[in-house]
């Protein structure tokens, strides 16, 4: 069978969840619209429903036939939109990441989409359990966000009512001894576990998944990526990685100093400039290896240069990955002049990785009719925490 051009290989060899336990397609793919559905319509939750339950219901089967036919699933909307204006988006990434997957994988697929079960790369996010509320984040994702949120109702979802305010003040999900048994029914197959949340350094449930790699006697066998904002490293935890393969480490940096506060509120800059370098001296023992991601979007773009001065002087350039939801803070909301002073500061750093496809991006389109959200959900948060953008941001005072 040959590969299609919307082919993306993590429907054959990855298990996602989100937050809340839900099996989704991956963390790219649309929020609220990638979970994975029962026959009856009940979504799929990994402490409930094993892997090999999941894994050639109709969800499933459906998407591997419509990427084997060519055809573009809605719920990849962030991908298709990012290769539409030449930035390599994550579908491609992934596809370079795990060639060696491919041909197995078109040649052991049914014509109705169904597969052979290989969990070779699990997204595992272990709650929601977080100390920053990110500006681009939600209760979801950070209890922190939990007591604003229903202020904020207008601009994303629903009142949470006081069930579900419980529940995302304190997920218990991850305490089920059922995911780990489920997580386990697939273990041989596992090459890579990707740790985030939440703020995984805090969720002291992984350490029950370390323990059984150990005992299993694979955890020699295993790659540990985390996405962490670099306010915490427990000493446990670095005990632990040393049983593993590799350390892979995203330190989420949006911003310099200040402005990283702002959007990573409340992170305090001299912790992640402590806690980079303490990374950055144990990747030159060889098992780690560390790059800083930062989410652009119309809070940093414009000042974006100043973080990319800071973190080349470790010998790290940002990974970029462009905001797609909210589409308020996106940077296509920026007018065209901001847009034309961001592309100039950009200039410099044409040569990295995705800086040329950040600004066609910006450029393709014009999203200023977000504008008005913008401007309430900014002026409401920085009431809310007695931030000021302009403070950090000083010419996105002509947007407010």
């Amino acid at each position: 069978m040959k590969q299609s051009d919307s082919f993306c290989i993590l429907p054959w060899m990855h298990i996602a969840t989100n937050s809340s336990g839900n099996y989704r397609y991956c963390c790219n793919s649309t929020p609220g619209k990638n979970f994975i559905h029962d026959e009856n319509g009940k979504e799929y939750k990994i402490h409930r429903t094993p892997p090999e339950v999941v894994w050639n219901s109709p969800d499933y089967k459906k998407i591997r036939q419509q990427m084997l036919n060519g055809e573009k699933p809605k719920v990849c909307v962030r991908c298709w939109r990012e290769e539409a204006i030449g930035v390599k988006s994550a579908r491609q990434s992934y596809n370079d990441q795990y060639s060696n997957h491919i041909a197995e994988a078109l040649s052991s697929t049914t014509p109705d989409g169904e597969a052979p079960l290989k969990g070779v790369y699990v997204d595992l996010r272990l709650g929601n359990l977080c100390n920053l509320k990110c500006r681009m984040c939600n209760p979801w994702a950070s209890n922190q966000w939990v007591e604003e949120w229903n202020n904020l109702t207008s601009y994303d979802g629903s009142d949470i009512d006081q069930e579900e305010r419980t529940r995302l003040t304190d997920m218990n999900w991850p305490r089920n001894p059922k995911l780990w048994e489920h997580l386990m029914t697939i273990i041989d197959s596992v090459e890579e576990i990707y740790l985030t949340g939440g703020e995984p350094t805090l969720a002291l449930e992984q350490y029950k998944l370390f323990d059984k790699c150990i005992a299993m006697n694979k955890a020699k066998d295993i790659v540990l990526k985390y996405n962490t904002n670099l306010t915490n490293i427990p000493p446990k935890m670095v005990e632990y990685w040393k049983h593993f393969k590799k350390i892979k480490i995203n330190a989420s940096i949006d911003g310099f100093d200040e402005l990283n506060r702002y959007i990573r509120f409340p992170t305090n800059w001299k912790s992640v400039h402590k806690n980079l370098s303490a990374f950055h001296e144990m990747e030159k023992e060889g098992k780690m290896r560390v790059q800083v991601h930062t989410t652009i979007q119309i809070y940093n773009v414009l000042d974006i240069h100043e973080l990319f001065e800071y973190t080349t002087k470790f010998g790290y350039f940002p990974y970029l990955n462009i905001l797609n939801h909210p589409d308020y803070l996106n940077v296509r909301v920026l007018p065209e002049n901001l847009k034309q002073i961001a592309a100039k500061r950009l200039q410099p750093w044409i040569k990295h990785d995705k800086v040329e496809g950040l600004i066609n991006y910006m450029m393709a389109e014009d999203w200023t009719k977000h504008n008005e959200k913008f401007v309430e959900y900014t002026e409401w948060l920085d009431k809310s925490r007695n931030q000021s953008l302009v403070d950090v941001a000083p010419l996105l005072k002509d947007v407010l």
